[in-house]
């Protein structure tokens, strides 16, 4: 039988782990270009394959120069529109994403100051004007429509739905209560 100090060492991981969220870690792809100032590109492919890459100029910096770059330097492959600096799709090994039906998915752009606080870039990857220490994501999502249709992505940079705390928390006691009744 299982003591009551091991249900709650068990109770207290549950609750600890259900509370975590990934975000971007770990070591980049490869480094891109070369300077003093530096930003972090992320690739975030559905089904829990997200890539790192880091991009390093001196001057002035976009978005585009940095996509093309890493694209220059190793396995990404960028598709655009017509040639132009509208991205279609991005291509890297390991990297996998399912297609939600007719026109619904797609790559959205997002900025961050310090990889945490993501905001829906309002300017194409063109005009982004990197500065040191930025975050940029591009995230294979879903839209659910909206006024115009491709403003609201179902899916942030980095992150994956994770139970909150306060909810396990209530499951956990409502089974010490049952458990509790039968004894």
């Amino acid at each position: 039988m299982v003591s009551r100090k091991m249900m709650s060492l068990i109770f207290l991981l549950l609750m600890a782990s259900s509370g975590w969220a990934t975000t971007y870690s770990g070591v980049s792809e490869y480094t891109a270009g070369s300077g003093s100032n530096s930003a972090m590109i992320a690739i975030d492919f559905d089904l829990d394959n997200s890539f790192l890459f880091t991009y390093e100029w001196d001057g002035a910096a976009t978005g585009w120069d940095a996509i093309t770059a890493i694209s220059a330097a190793g396995d990404l492959v960028v598709e655009t529109a017509y040639g132009g600096t509208f991205i279609t799709d991005l291509l890297y090994p390991g990297g996998l994403k399912y297609d939600y039906g007719l026109t619904n998915s797609g790559w959205a752009y997002y900025t961050s100051g310090d990889g945490d606080i993501w905001d829906y870039s309002m300017v194409g990857v063109a005009g982004r004007a990197l500065s040191d220490n930025t975050w940029d994501s591009w995230t294979w999502t879903s839209y659910s429509g909206g006024e115009f249709g491709w403003d609201n992505a179902d899916r942030m940079p980095g992150g994956i739905p994770v139970p909150e705390p306060a909810t396990l928390a209530l499951l956990g006691l409502g089974g010490l209560l049952l458990r509790k009744r039968k004894a």
